[in-house]
């Protein structure tokens, strides 16, 4: 049962609104609320809830819109708690709570800068089982000083921090920092007195709220020395209501804490108290006691089947005494379902008269409290169309008196304007006169300055003229002397001229001769190496052209001349192509005698039966590779193969005797006779016609993939001939 109803409490939805001010902008800053405000937040959070919405150093309007937005919240919840941290005020008996950008210059203007209470409060009204309102507003504070008091009546007092409530809707709490008409501190430390119980208290698992309220309350106190009292207005029903549901299963609280609990419940006494104390701790020593004083201030189950007649049956009292148990329990029950469901389930009993009793005595109780709520919002109602009337009657007679001023202000404009006028016409005619004596004057020194420009102009003029001749003498006499110069650099230069190009032609004719002579010596095979010396020193223009062709022609000649020496790289490049075409070389064309070409060509030469020795590629040999036009290298096959036709074919495996075979007693000679008996095989290969040899080379062409470079020992080959 524990655990079922631990996970009912859980399926509980609860939703909180955190707003923390601290930077005010017009009176000095609090250092501790919006830390409060995060502080208590975080401690939201931890203790599940479903929402945690925070607001810190919020203005008039982002602390409306957290407010409506914190409605529809409420609305899907179960339990709702609004905290408030910052400055708040007392006006007229209606409480306030101060935006960041609140100027509050007058006691005007707190209806439309400030926040009421009211609205904060009645924002949690759609929560179905708790609604819990927090506020550390209560203190010094330094709007109401400076405030203007435009308000005449005598009722419209200011003071600091919050003055009593009584919440209207049913399960609602509202926890103040400080008793209604005193102050709060705002604390030295990282949190305010106030703040720092609550975190220490509110969400201890299966602790009630008014239970953890008290503690906050006793902290307090403690910690300021009995200057801060906190309260709590408003009122809940039966049964033990927790932020923080108590685990299945979990340990009890330290004696200290029941010892506490207990302690505040008996200053208290009420039977609904200790109701409180024991759905918190239902066990132990303290609970036994509570369970004796509201023992002590209830009836007895005995004394009510007492009073039954004498002639009832035994079950009758039984079932009387059963009643009585139960009517016990819900005796002091304010839920008029609950004592609806009694009296159906025991309709003749007589505690159903006493239920009866009870529930219209609740119904009167609520009957006079909505009365009264009536008569408050009747109050409140004919208070604000009072306050309204005065307003309109305060407008009017603003009106009226801004009319006057406005009349009077026009009065003094029109004899202003008229002043104004005169002085303005009399100004004018004083300008004019001004202005005529400057023109006569400006005109008489025109004419003057007239003059003396004309007079300085003929001056300037013949200045002129007598520097112009000047100048024109002086031009003359220099065109003279710069022709006569210019004769002169002309006459110097062209000799200069005759004589670079007698040197010119001097130098071109010895650099021509010896330009014909390197040619002829170049013609002969020599004299490449004196010429690109030339080409680098010679000075004539026109023998540019002849030098740049004749070395095109002497490096020609000479290219010609290496490309014909034996064993050169265009001459073993054409010769292993050959080779390849023909048989004898399988490796690439490098343009170098490596090992596999001098292998290759000394395979041909021995067919051939050319001399191996000392064998080099010439424009001969490479003539005579190219006038062959099939295979000359014959095909070669590996160890264990023999040529068929075209293909090397590998051997047939003897099949084994019954028993290992002698080896002849002449395993040499029969080795000899093999050899020999190839080697007159190859010479009668090369003895046949040579009208056989085209069909063989191009038969041994046709499968050029079964060439062999060759293997020592065991190799069959055969000729083609040339």
């Amino acid at each position: 049962m524990l655990a079922m109803a631990s996970e009912a409490a859980w399926a509980e939805k609860r939703v909180a609104l955190i707003v923390g001010n601290s930077r005010y902008q017009t009176v000095p800053q609090l250092a501790n609320p919006s830390r409060d405000a995060n502080a208590v937040a975080r401690m939201f959070r931890d203790a599940g809830f479903d929402s945690v919405e925070v607001q810190i150093n919020v203005g008039n309007l982002e602390f409306k819109r957290a407010i409506r937005k914190f409605e529809t919240t409420a609305d899907q919840a179960d339990i709702a708690v609004v905290y408030y941290a910052g400055h708040g005020l007392e006006l007229a008996g209606t409480n306030y709570l101060i935006p960041i950008d609140a100027k509050l210059a007058s006691d005007r203007d707190a209806e439309d800068e400030a926040i009421l209470l009211e609205r904060l409060v009645s924002s949690a009204d759609g929560a179905k089982r708790l609604r819990l309102v927090i506020l550390d507003a209560c203190r010094d504070n330094p709007f109401v000083p400076a405030m203007r008091r435009e308000r005449k009546l005598a009722n419209r007092a200011v003071t600091s921090g919050l003055g009593r409530v009584e919440p209207t809707s049913t399960d609602t709490l509202i926890a103040y920092a400080a008793k209604a008409g005193s102050t709060a501190d705002d604390g030295d430390g990282q949190h305010s007195p106030f703040t720092a119980a609550v975190l220490k208290n509110l969400t201890v698992p299966g602790l009630d709220v008014r239970l953890a309220f008290g503690r906050v309350r006793d902290e307090v106190l403690k910690t300021t020395a009995n200057r801060q009292e906190p309260f709590v207005y408003g009122s809940l029903g039966g049964g033990n209501i927790s932020l923080v549901p108590a685990p299945a299963g979990a340990r009890d609280a330290p004696a200290s804490d029941v010892k506490a609990d207990y302690e505040l419940v008996q200053k208290i006494g009420s039977r609904r108290a200790w109701e409180v104390f024991l759905g918190t701790h239902p066990t132990g020593f303290y609970a036994d006691l509570a369970r004796a004083q509201m023992d002590s201030q209830a009836p007895s189950a005995n004394t009510v089947v007492a009073a039954l007649p004498p002639q009832a049956a035994p079950s009758t009292r039984e079932s009387s005494s059963k009643e009585a148990l139960e009517w016990d329990g819900l005796k002091d029950s304010t839920d008029p379902a609950v004592l609806q469901r009694f009296i159906k389930r025991y309709p003749d009993s007589p505690l159903s008269i006493m239920a009866q009793q009870r529930m219209d005595l609740l119904r009167k109780a609520a009957q006079e409290r909505e009365d009264q709520a009536r008569a408050a919002r009747d109050a409140a109602r004919k208070a604000a169309e009072e306050a309204l009337r005065q307003a309109e009657q305060r407008k009017a007679e603003l009106a009226a008196a801004r009319k006057r001023e406005d009349d009077e202000r026009r009065a003094r404009e029109v004899e202003a304007a008229e002043k104004a006028r005169a002085a303005a016409a009399e100004l004018a005619a004083a300008k004019k006169r001004e202005e005529e004596e400057r023109r006569a004057k400006a005109a008489e020194a025109e004419q003057k300055a007239k003059a003396a420009e004309a007079e300085r102009k003929a001056a300037e003029a013949k200045q002129k003229a007598e520097q112009a001749e000047r100048e024109k003498a002086a031009a003359e006499v220099a065109a003279l002397r710069a022709a006569s110069e210019r004769q002169a650099r002309e006459a110097e230069a062209a000799r200069k001229k005759a004589e670079m190009a007698a040197a010119r032609e001097a130098s071109c004719k010895s650099e021509q001769t010896k330009l014909e002579e390197l040619i002829a010596k170049g013609s002969e095979g020599s004299g490449l190496d004196d010429l690109k010396s030339f080409s680098r020193t010679v000075s004539c223009d026109r023998l540019g052209p002849l030098v740049v062709a004749s070395l095109d022609r002497f490096n020609a000649a000479a290219a010609r001349r290496a490309a014909a020496l034996p064993n050169s790289p265009e001459l073993l490049r054409a010769a292993q192509t050959q080779l390849i075409r023909l048989g004898c070389l399988t490796g690439s064309v490098d343009g170098t005698l490596n090992p596999p070409t001098r292998t290759a060509l000394g395979r041909y030469l021995s067919i051939g039966g050319q001399p191996t020795e000392n064998a080099s590629v010439t424009e001969g040999l490479v003539a005579e590779l190219n006038r062959h036009t099939t295979r000359v290298c014959p095909i070669e096959c590996r160890a264990g193969e023999t040529l068929r036709g075209e293909t090397c074919v590998a051997d047939e495996k003897p099949k084994a005797p019954p028993a290992i075979a002698a080896r002849p007693k002449d395993d040499d000679d029969v080795q000899s006779r093999r050899k020999q008996g190839g080697r007159q095989s190859d010479r009668e290969t090369r003895s046949k016609p040579a009208q056989d040899a085209p069909r063989a080379r191009q038969q041994a062409v046709a499968r050029p993939s079964i060439v062999s470079g060759g293997r020592s020992g065991g190799s069959a080959m055969i000729g083609v001939g040339f």
